[in-house]
This record gives structure tokens, sequence and C-alpha cells, in this order.
């Protein structure tokens, strides 16, 4: 399993401003989808697949799919 620290910056910011217009989130969470979102596109640029979305927050989860992002429940395998 691989990491990845992502700083937080103005376009981050900005697309979690976004993420809150358009989906029911908290704030932390709309910059953890930002975050993934950034991620995930850095990733497909360079030919690589994105990143699995891990969350066991419904709304969150449901948002970060809306985005087009591969997500996993942890709850659902328990």
């Amino acid at each position: 399993m691989e990491y990845s620290v992502i700083e937080l910056s103005e376009p981050i910011i900005q697309r979690s401003e976004d993420l809150l217009l358009a989906y029911p989130l908290r704030a932390y969470d709309a910059v953890q989808l930002a975050s993934a979102l950034d991620n995930a596109a850095r990733l497909t640029a360079a030919g690589l697949a994105s990143p699995l979305f891990v969350s066991a927050d419904r709304r969150l989860l449901a948002a970060a799919e809306a985005e087009g992002l591969a997500t996993d429940d942890p709850n659902q395998h328990a």
C-alpha cells in the first residue's frame, strides 16, 4: 500500500468549495475528496490506475462516485 501526501493548495481549496456547493458534505470531507480527485487526475495523466477511494461515510462515498472515483466502504466487509 502506498500513501501520497497532498499539499493543500489554492486549486484544491477552490475545488473543495465547488464540491460543497454540489454535495451535502462537511468541509473537511470536501477537502479530502478534492485531494483525492487531484491525485486521481495526476495518476491517470501518468497512465496509472486511479486510486480506490475508501470511506465509511455514505454521503462522501456518494459524492466520490458521482465525481467518477472507484469507491469502497469498509463496513461492507465486516
